[in-house]
């Protein structure tokens, strides 16, 4: 048989801007790593999402590229050699879509772990030449911080090493930004912290209409849509994670603003509905034409 799948972009318009999902690989979630909900309550999530029952969870690694005509903005990138084999494919699919790094203007990172910022650097240069770097100021502040490092879990050492390097291979290039006022034209930062301490989402909005590309914020379809109170031990913060994602998924559906997320199922863009005391994700229709 055949193996593999077709390259890992797929492209939306949103309002006059193209959004391209550029899919890194994947990465799985051990049941194990789940906080704030029983083992076995996720066990039946999966199954009732009719997905393997192997005891972990698969989910997408996305970052996004919008070309807005005269700018071209990505939000996160890929992981690079972070996590292993499955993933790190984020150049490659940048390319398949017709884009090389040094046409990028600007990114915009929602979080520093390095599933969103791990193909910035290589071997210490910027893989980015022209671009600059936006970065929200206690998300920067947290991850390039030595006594964070040295207090936080051993797992996530090496992760603020990576962001060190980000500092170092772009140094002016970055721009380290408070508060909600546009990041860049178009680009509205939207504070979501908890998974991380800076932790932000970014709503792009173009001639009518809008996306709110929120991060890690709510990433598990399977699990977080029907138990937002679930949290993952990769939460910086896991409790103030858990009000942002009440408080974000509340407003979603209230708003039905398009939203896409890095974890969701690719090419992750849909729609939060209220479904009881809970919610529901109704992914987009598929786009013949962009």
């Amino acid at each position: 048989m055949a193996t593999g799948q077709a390259p890992g972009f797929y492209r939306r318009k949103v309002g006059d801007a193209q959004v391209t999902a550029l899919l890194d690989g994947y990465i799985d979630v051990a049941h194990g790593f789940w906080v704030g909900i029983e083992t076995a309550t996720v066990e039946d999530l999966v199954a009732k999402a009719g997905l393997p029952a192997n005891d972990s969870i698969r989910i997408g690694i996305t970052s996004y590229l919008i070309n807005q005509g005269d700018r071209l903005v990505l939000v996160d990138t890929g992981s690079a050699d972070f996590f292993g084999p499955t993933a790190g494919k984020f150049l490659s699919a940048l390319a398949a879509a017709g884009y090389t790094p040094d046409q990028v203007d600007d990114i915009l990172v929602t979080h520093m772990h390095p599933d969103h910022t791990g193909a910035l650097v290589d071997n210490g240069a910027a893989v980015f030449p022209n671009a600059q770097i936006h970065i929200g100021g206690l998300e920067f502040d947290y991850w390039t911080s030595t006594t964070e490092q040295s207090n936080a879990p051993d797992f996530a050492k090496p992760w603020f090493d990576a962001a060190i390097g980000v500092k170092k291979a772009y140094g002016d290039q970055v721009n380290v930004f408070t508060g909600t006022a546009d990041v860049i034209p178009g680009f509205t930062p939207v504070p979501l912290y908890g998974h991380t301490p800076g932790h932000t989402g970014y709503r792009l909005s173009t001639d009518g209409e809008d996306l709110l590309i929120w991060g890690d914020a709510c990433g598990v379809a399977s699990v977080q849509f029907e138990h937002p109170e679930a949290g993952l031990a990769f939460d910086v913060d896991g409790a103030t994670g858990k009000v942002t994602r009440a408080n974000l998924l509340d407003m979603a559906s209230g708003d039905g603003v398009l939203v896409a997320s890095a974890h969701l199922p690719f090419p992750t863009f849909g729609r939060v509905h209220r479904a009881g005391g809970a919610y529901d994700w109704q992914p987009d229709e598929y786009r013949f034409e962009v």
